[in-house]
């Protein structure tokens, strides 16, 4: 096994840890569920370090890092709406933000062959969503008896995710007018 591949490995890893997740969830173990998820989380960070501390970045991780990234979050907040763990409304910016995100990283991907690097607001976003599930997990009975702290929780997070969206979106903008630029220059050496 190449030393390169490890955080490929540890990708692989976190997009299995999404069934386990909704197994666990389901069958009532929330605890665990929330281990399994924390760990995922872990492995994130360890995978991404990896990759840019010795720079064993490759295609297969340019899209396996993200989609195991993006599938983790989505199922977390599909489990947790239905079991009434956060607001239906917690969880809409979040899946657009991870869906149209994971799209538009692609696209960069595939048109531009560079590695999408994450910016400093998704990964307050991202740890904000990782706080905000723990407290919810972990302070559900509470919760229940306090709608309305129940809501403010949830707040914050919601807020950054709708601004790290919009980061993104004028960030994805400045590669495409970067790339129109670039090919209008392009054109005009050719004629």
């Amino acid at each position: 096994m190449k030393l390169k591949n490890i955080p490929n490995i540890l990708s692989f890893i976190r997009l299995c840890l999404v069934a386990v997740f909704a197994v666990l969830f389901f069958k009532g173990y929330i605890g665990w569920a929330l281990i399994v998820f924390l760990v995922a989380g872990a492995t994130d960070v360890v995978d991404g370090f990896l990759a840019r501390r010795y720079n064993w970045i490759t295609n297969l991780g340019k899209i396996l890092d993200p989609l195991a990234d993006k599938t983790m979050q989505c199922m977390v907040l599909v489990c947790l709406c239905i079991g009434k763990y956060i607001p239906w409304w917690f969880a809409v910016p979040f899946f657009v933000k991870e869906l149209c995100t994971l799209l538009m990283g692609v696209i960069v991907i595939k048109r531009r062959n560079v590695t999408v690097v994450s910016k400093w607001y998704g990964k307050l976003s991202v740890c904000m969503f990782y706080l905000t599930i723990a407290i919810s997990i972990l302070f559900y009975g509470y919760f229940r008896t306090n709608i309305v702290l129940w809501q403010i929780v949830h707040i914050p997070a919601a807020i950054i995710a709708v601004v790290s969206f919009v980061a993104y979106l004028r960030h994805y903008s400045f590669l495409k007018n970067e790339e129109i630029k670039k090919g209008n220059i392009i054109k005009g050496r050719k004629e």
